[in-house]
């Protein structure tokens, strides 16, 4: 770190822009009253403009305000490319933009936190957590099989000291008051840290879209290469080391035994009577399972935005050679009639044999055959606009698509994917084969699902002299 870095930081850094702003304070405490009091991670925009509204109103009640703007403007300035200090965006489904923290102003939060005086420092229990990870990183990397069963029998030892130590005195160590607190302490420093590093995953995430739309729109990129490029992406976020982490955690949290568990930890921590009141009264740790769910569904559909710009950019390609072949076939016919009384300059072909002429008189009458036999699966040639017109008979018929995805939103909350049956067995249709039909109309247009190659056979209820052969759909969260 040398004086042009520092500088080049001092100028381009978001962070110290804010710490450096005249109005940082006033900032740093709308921004604080509006996600850090109650841990939200997004707001709307009326409710943060109501929010900067009451403080402006009471600083101008305390003649302490120098304000000379309105809040929506205030809120678009803090959003520009120039500050940096919030996200604004519209979600799926959503009239309203809403406002979130970036990830820089997150670390200003942070870093402000750090600075607050500490009665619980947890000196000794980050040593020891300390000296625990470092064990664990060298006794998990060494492949050499004695050396771990070593490592087991020396834990399994300690255990069984402890087991006979207990049983002989009947006592029990407990951690005194300031062992507590210290690391109560300890768990909601890292659980703030766990939530502003969401906001650098989503950011990187994001940021890959991005540079995947800029080469989907690039002068002379095939499909072939959109597709191979959007493929690639996702595998390089998947095995990138914040994707790796990012999907391990998400499974962890998805999980609904360890989140059942991890509540009733959470509890039994705040019910503790060593714990400090102030440490009590700091609800984080409650509200982080919901929080981080927010946040990782953020992440999750900036994978679905990507697949989603993927189809547009595909369907907005293909309309555009279609509508290049048409001129294409439009211009031959145009030339064809010009030069229908033309004279042929090339030499007509010649055929050594005579051609048979058959008269239609010859051909026997068509009659129809004793049996009929109905066999095959159904397929739909290239372009077809098969989706279009299963849209237009399911709105013939009283299928409620509201309720169907949400089915699927409710059995994705407790795992990553769910195949069509599964879902069928959870959720019995209501309206038969139709219920299937939309099912398969929101996979092939709803976020990550996947529509396979192969069929299931379905029986539904109802029905009970018919089998339905379906194609194979896979509901997914990622």
């Amino acid at each position: 770190m040398n004086h042009a870095e520092l500088q080049l930081s001092f100028t381009d850094s978001a962070q110290l822009r804010l710490l450096r702003a005249d109005n940082a304070p006033f900032v740093l405490a709308v921004l604080f009253a509006a996600f850090k009091h109650e841990h939200t991670s997004t707001i709307p925009e009326s409710r943060l403009r109501a929010i900067l509204e009451a403080e402006l109103e009471e600083l101008r009640d305390a003649g302490e305000s120098t304000a000379d703007k309105k809040a929506r403007e205030y809120l678009l300035e803090w959003a520009d490319q120039a500050h940096g200090y919030l996200r604004r965006h519209h979600p799926d489904g959503v009239d309203e933009p809403v406002f979130e923290l970036t990830p820089e102003i997150e670390q200003v939060f942070q870093w402000l936190e750090s600075l607050k005086p500490k009665s619980h420092v947890g000196t000794e229990s980050k040593f020891k957590n300390l000296a625990s990870v470092l064990e664990d990183i060298v006794v998990n990397s060494t492949r050499d099989p004695d050396v771990r069963i070593q490592r087991l029998k020396e834990e399994q030892l300690k255990l069984q000291q402890q087991i006979e130590e207990i049983e002989r005195t009947g006592v029990v160590t407990l951690y005194n008051p300031t062992q507590v607190n210290e690391r109560f302490a300890t768990v909601l420093e890292t659980a703030r840290n766990l939530l502003g590093d969401f906001r650098e995953v989503e950011r990187h995430f994001r940021r890959v879209t991005e540079i995947i739309s800029v080469q989907q729109s690039s002068v002379g990129a095939t499909r072939g290469s959109i597709v191979g490029q959007t493929l690639d992406a996702q595998e390089q976020l998947r095995q990138s080391s914040q994707g790796q982490s990012f999907y391990a955690f998400w499974d962890f949290l998805l999980a609904p035994e360890r989140r059942r568990q991890f509540t009733e930890l959470v509890e039994q921590a705040y019910s503790l009577p060593n714990l400090a009141d102030e440490l009590k009264a700091d609800v984080l740790l409650r509200r982080l399972q919901s929080s981080l769910r927010a946040e990782g569904n953020k992440v999750v559909a900036s994978n679905e935005r990507l697949i989603a710009q993927l189809r547009r950019v595909l369907d907005v390609r293909e309309s555009a050679e279609r509508r290049e072949v048409g001129r294409l076939i439009q211009d031959i016919k145009s030339l064809a009639h010009e030069t229908r009384e033309m004279t042929p300059q090339a030499e007509m072909i010649e055929l050594d044999t005579t051609p048979a002429l058959s008269s239609l008189m010859s051909k026997s009458p068509w009659s129809p055959p004793e049996h009929v036999e109905f066999g095959g699966s159904l397929e739909v040639s290239d372009g077809g606009d098969y989706q279009d017109t299963l849209e237009a008979f399911l709105r013939l018929h009283p299928v409620d698509f509201d309720r169907l995805r949400q089915n699927i939103r409710d059995c994705l909350q407790t795992r990553v994917q769910i195949t069509l049956p599964e879902l069928l067995e959870l959720h019995p249709p209501r309206n038969g084969i139709l219920e299937v039909l939309a099912y398969l109309l929101i996979a092939e247009s709803d976020g990550p699902h996947i529509v396979l190659d192969g069929f299931d056979l379905l029986d539904i209820p109802g029905e009970p002299h018919h089998r339905f052969r379906v194609p194979q759909i896979v509901f997914s969260n990622t």
